[in-house]
């Protein structure tokens, strides 16, 4: 449990992988797995501990890491540990010396019921799953078991049968009711309607697990010293499998969340799980088919990088909860407040926060500075179920007046003529494109008069600006339509366009599903062309860029000057201002880690910049057909 391998060599990393592998099965160990568990039974007898304390059995951790933890434990004669769980961790005992008596136990009313005793002969393994409660007994003459958990628990409930009461353990303990004050709780308040507070950190994805499990300690603390009426769980996650896990283990129990937090980090999915080479998230669609026992006040609350953007609008209307994230980057700090360095090894501080601060990557160096000067901690933004309207209906006569040329653009128009000159070129006839996300159908219509295109399609889910499109194009442009599109589905036939489209909106899309539409439609061969503004603090070697975008931005008023009048008029009106409140930029690295893991060879190109935002371009090249790789980063 503390990371930390304890012994020499009996057990080897090849072994180790496959030790975890059996623990995440929920089956325990095959055939040939189990006799090479047996082959060791010698060397791990000789490492165990001697079990001469009034504790059932000692402990000893051969191995605690991020993804398994395996242990040894030296039984007394007739020993018999407390009923408990394994912190919601998956795995299996393998009885090595001596027999053992096992109980299950299964909730009957108020009471812990256990089952008929099951006998465990030695050399037999036999698994269980996070939901399993049992206790062991030895036989008369002791015994030697090993235990192996994926992932390493890092708390779990202890079950005083003669006071029907649970202990939840956090740390390093065994099974048995431990000296000193720790917190208990009535069977009758876990199993009735006393409401619960779920607090629930990541263990194994990126750096900062260590940390995340001692902020979660803290929370915890504070919120049993808020919250008295309320039973507050912790819950270590390793996969985001452990979170359904425990949404069913809730439910199942008949138990209802009042408020939920989760402390880790997050991406442009929301919440990440996982290891750094296979980040798990949940996609838009997993979210939707999922059931959160919420209570009717319930409320969640994600304290992870950028989660108040996005993630937690959606979140709120999934699930009809109001929900609340951080803006920016989080780290960890000594007071939540403002950021105080928690030193080399914050994880072993008593209270430990993760925050929300100006820092780096959000406000490059001077970010820095002002973070370890002491920076106030920002506000969680929280985001409520009944969401204003985020389509651009409300602002579309506004949009379309601004919008009537969209050359203006210079940038971002240059790069889209130049890239469908060269498709042009290539095919030897002009292109048909899609365009998901086409506003007032301006840059259709625009390539349509430049003679690029065969035929055109705009999608867009403002039913105000497709009218305004249609409007705009009337007779002059015959061989361009446009249709409302309500979720990821595009209404065109399997391989009937060269090249799909989209242009400043991709930030508003579902990306996998509507990824997976794009490679329906889309000819072999054909292409996809995302420019979008995304949030990147300027760095050095961009000082060019950023000069020759600033001039562009200053000299933009003379070159455009109605240009200039009808964005003021725009981006100043607070219909405007609060759709983007509720469709902000997301950042670069998220497009990077998307579009250049489903399309390898192929990179993101930076148009402008701004000191902390930027217009990129992304062209995928000649498309192979075939389906979308699942989420996940290069």
């Amino acid at each position: 449990m503390d990371g930390a391998a304890r012994v020499g060599e009996p057990i080897s990393t090849e072994l180790l992988a496959r030790l975890g592998a059996a623990a995440l099965t929920g089956a325990g160990p095959d055939d040939p797995l189990a006799a090479e568990i047996e082959g060791l039974r010698a060397e791990l007898a000789e490492v165990a501990l001697p079990a001469d304390g009034p504790e059932p059995y000692s402990r000893l951790v051969l191995h605690s890491g991020a993804d398994v933890e395996v242990m040894v434990a030296r039984w007394r004669p007739d020993a018999r540990c407390a009923p408990h769980d394994h912190g919601g961790s998956g795995g299996f005992v393998a009885a090595l010396d001596g027999s053992f008596v096992e109980h299950r136990y299964t909730w009957q009313g108020p009471e812990l019921t256990p089952s008929a005793p099951i006998r465990r002969a030695a050399g037999q393994a036999f698994a269980f799953g996070p939901d399993v409660v049992h206790d062991m007994t030895a036989g008369p003459d002791g015994g030697l078991s090993l235990h192996v958990y994926a992932p390493p628990p890092q708390r779990m409930f202890v079950y005083d049968l003669d006071r029907s009461e649970v202990l939840d353990l956090v740390g390093d303990f065994g099974a048995w009711i431990p000296e000193g004050d720790h917190p208990r709780r009535s069977f009758a308040a876990v199993t009735t309607g006393r409401p619960v507070i779920w607090v629930a950190h990541t263990t194994a994805y990126r750096g900062g697990s260590a940390e995340f499990a001692a902020a979660a300690r803290t929370m915890v603390r504070e919120l049993e010293a808020s919250h008295p009426e309320a039973e507050v769980q912790l819950a270590p996650l390793h996969r985001k499998a452990d979170f359904v896990a425990e949404m069913d283990r809730l439910a199942s129990e008949g138990r209802r969340i009042s408020e939920l937090h989760f402390i880790g980090h997050s991406g442009m999915y929301g919440i990440m799980f996982g290891s750094v080479d296979w980040p798990e998230q949940f996609s838009p669609h997993e979210w939707r088919a999922m059931q959160i026992p919420f209570a009717p006040d319930g409320r969640a609350f994600f304290h992870a990088c950028r989660t108040g953007r996005w993630f937690t609008g959606f979140f709120a209307r999934t699930f009809g909860v109001p929900a609340s994230g951080n803006h920016g980057y989080t780290t960890v700090s000594a007071r939540k407040d403002r950021f105080a360095w928690a030193g080399r090894r914050p994880a072993e501080r008593s209270e430990l926060y993760l925050v929300a601060t100006p820092g780096r990557k959000t406000h490059g160096m001077a970010g820095s500075v002002r973070k370890y000067l002491g920076a106030a901690v920002e506000p969680m933004v929280e985001a409520l179920p009944e969401s204003p309207d985020r389509s651009y209906d409300k602002v579309a006569e506004l949009y379309d007046a601004a919008y009537v040329d969209i050359s203006v653009r210079e940038a971002e128009w240059a790069w889209v003529t130049h890239h469908a000159s060269a498709a042009r070129a290539e095919l030897g006839r002009p292109l048909r494109i899609a365009e998901i996300g086409c506003g007032n159908g301006a840059l259709l219509r625009a390539l349509d008069r430049r003679g690029d295109l065969a035929g055109g399609t705009g999608f867009d889910d403002s039913s105000v600006m497709v009218d305004r499109a249609r409007a705009r194009s009337g007779g002059d442009h015959p061989n361009l339509r446009f249709e409302r599109i309500d979720g990821p589905l595009i209404e065109l036939p399997v391989d009937s366009v060269d090249v799909v489209l989209s242009f400043l909106s991709f930030r508003y899309l579902d990306w996998d599903p509507i990824m997976e539409e794009m490679r329906r439609v889309l000819a072999p061969g054909g292409r996809l062309w995302v420019v979008d503004m995304v949030e990147r603090p300027v760095r050095a070697r961009e000082l060019p860029l950023l000069a020759r975008s600033t001039l562009t931005h200053v000299r933009m008023p003379t070159r455009h000057p109605q240009f200039a009048t009808d964005l003021r008029a725009l981006t100043s009106h607070p219909d405007w201002k609060a759709m983007v409140r509720h469709n902000p930029i997301r950042a670069e690295h998220e497009y990077r880690w998307f579009l250049e893991s489903r399309f390898p060879g192929r990179h993101l190109e930076v148009l402008t910049v701004t000191t902390h935002q930027r217009v990129v371009a992304f062209d995928s090249g000649p498309l192979v057909k075939g389906r979308s790789a699942p989420l996940s980063y290069p």
